[in-house]
């Protein structure tokens, strides 16, 4: 771990040891800054918490949303908050490991430039196909393309450099065969092309396509994750698979300022972690396609150097940066 998420964590650890007390005094309002719009799951997420918050912390607690980049924005301008708890970042894999790996003009270091308060959420990501590709399983729809490239290898991601890229890149190397992405802005139109047959097969975030796969709209060929999902309990994981570098879950994350008090940023952990084990919490947001987490700054700090190492080599070895 690099030495400025050391230094936050260790003082943390050293505050609790030493009897500190841990109640520190916060601001009247707090923001949590989100990098994307308005109405999207991201924000979702975020502003179900930001309700149970008010009422566990009794101050008010804001969606800041700050879209722009695929939340390069939100990230970069969060570096000059004040360190009183005014402002929290709510960020995800993607602007936390996808984003520095694969776009040349972030100028953020995950490892450097955030202290990591908790992992508030999680999320899987799924190999889709539309009800008139002929495949049930992902073999049958590696042989599809195999057979004919020109009309089944190509597969829709919601953004261009993102993680669903990158497992589609996966896959057809292990596979030897050529898979080409077709970018969108964002899984809605990714999914209604999907279901209009403008292109065989997909690769998005589950909560974009349950109440499709209820309907028999769409194939669910293959999930990320340790282990099965309940509501797609028949779709094998990546891993069962045998593609055992595609089982890394996304994740929504709090990230607080350097610089932020250890006592400080413990009690925030405290907070998201009892929030995260109410019942409002996990009614409002399994439906779109989230659990609720939750753990200490040093899991978050583990997460975010474990998708680095998963995803650095692959995207290296694609050839993949953004200018």
């Amino acid at each position: 771990m690099k030495k400025q998420w050391a230094q936050v964590l260790l003082g943390t650890a050293l505050a609790l040891a030493s009897g500190l007390s841990v109640a520190s005094k916060l601001p009247d309002t707090i923001r949590l800054v989100v990098g994307y719009p308005a109405g999207g799951t991201a924000d979702a997420v975020a502003r179900v918490y930001a309700e149970q918050l008010r009422e566990k912390l009794g101050v008010n607690v804001v969606v800041d949303n700050r879209a722009g980049a695929g939340g390069q924005v939100a990230a970069q301008g969060f570096l000059r908050s004040p360190t009183d708890g005014s402002v929290l970042l709510v960020a995800n894999n993607h602007m936390m490991t996808t984003l520095p790996l694969t776009v040349k003009t972030v100028s953020y270091d995950p490892m450097k430039d955030f202290a990591p308060v908790a992992v508030i959420a999680k999320f899987e990501h799924i190999f889709v196909v539309g009800k008139t590709t002929p495949a049930n399983t992902l073999a049958e729809y590696v042989e599809l393309v195999r057979k004919e490239p020109e009309k089944y290898g190509h597969y829709g991601i919601p953004a261009p450099g993102s993680a669903p890229q990158f497992m589609g890149y996966s896959i057809a190397k292990k596979n030897d065969i050529q898979m080409s992405p077709v970018p969108y802005k964002g899984g809605a139109p990714l999914i209604n092309d999907l279901l209009g047959d403008h292109i065989p097969a997909g690769v998005d975030a589950v909560g974009m396509i349950t109440e499709h796969v209820a309907a028999g709209s769409v194939r669910v060929l293959g999930i990320t994750g340790e282990q099965r999902l309940p509501i797609l309990k028949d779709v094998p994981t990546f891993a069962e698979m045998g593609y055992g570098d595609l089982k890394a879950s996304g994740w929504m994350g709090i990230f607080a300022p350097l610089g932020m008090e250890p006592e400080m940023v413990k009690q925030f952990q405290d907070a998201f972690n009892e929030v995260a084990k109410l019942p409002k919490i996990e009614s409002a947001i399994v439906p779109i396609g989230f659990r609720p987490e939750s753990g200490d700054a040093q899991e978050l700090a583990r997460t975010v150097q474990a998708d680095l190492d998963t995803w650095g080599p692959i995207i290296k070895e694609s050839g993949y940066l953004q200018q």
